[in-house]
């Protein structure tokens, strides 16, 4: 709600807001409540409180939304500029705990990774994926730090690559969602999920994207 007041102009550039006070007050909410949302704005650039005159609007975001969710493989392989990446958790797994899409036959062992992605310091997606572990071998971490997951199997695999499926809904933030993406708790969030298969019908990569729901858009042209 408070970065939306910033995005439309409600509180303009170098413009005092309110106290916290007077923002629970008018919202009904607790101060810890607002303070916690503020702080989000804090972190990502778009206020800043000074001791003893107040907290200002320094800048407006850099665009309410600005990630296409792709709808064609080509568009999927292509490499985004001015996107960091963090490793949250790269292990060894034996299986997803339950594929997204039905068909099929798992691998004997995977590689779980779990990274955040940030664009301009501001996180928006966390990445939850299981790659075949012989894929894995052979890349290397650095090589998925560097690189797509999507654009590696598509170099690797080449023609035994198989079919490719992917779904999207929309849910709700739970707490550890809702502080790594600095959202608030229930805000919409869009969970993208990837199913590849190679020729033979191996499940050589599941992934699970949960984007901040403000960030993304999916436009498929219908004629």
């Amino acid at each position: 709600m408070f970065r939306r007041r910033i995005e439309t102009g409600e509180w303009a550039l170098n413009q005092q807001i309110p106290t916290l006070d007077e923002l629970a007050e008018e919202l009904g909410v607790a101060r810890a409540t607002v303070r916690h949302a503020v702080g989000f704005l804090e972190n990502e650039g778009l206020i800043g409180r000074y001791r003893g005159r107040g907290t200002f609007v320094l800048r407006k975001p850099e665009s309410e939304v600005w990630l296409d969710i792709p709808t064609e493989w080509e568009e999927l392989t292509e490499s985004r500029p001015g996107i960091a990446m963090e490793w949250l958790d790269c292990i060894v797994a034996k299986a997803p705990p339950a594929p997204s899409h039905s068909g099929g036959h798992v691998a004997d062992e995977y590689q779980f990774l779990r990274r955040i992605h940030r664009r301009g310091n501001v996180p928006y997606l966390i990445a939850n994926s299981y790659v075949e572990r012989s894929i894995f071998k052979t890349v290397g971490k650095k090589g998925f730090t560097t690189t797509t997951p999507l654009r590696i199997l598509n170099d690797h695999l080449g023609n035994r690559l198989g079919r490719a499926e992917q779904t999207v809904t929309v849910g709700s933030a739970d707490v550890e969602v809702a502080d790594l993406l600095n959202v608030s708790i229930n805000s919409p969030i869009v969970i993208l999920k990837r199913s590849i298969f190679d020729q033979d019908e191996c499940l050589v990569y599941e992934s699970e994207g949960l984007h901040r729901g403000d960030f993304v858009r999916m436009r498929v042209r219908l004629r």
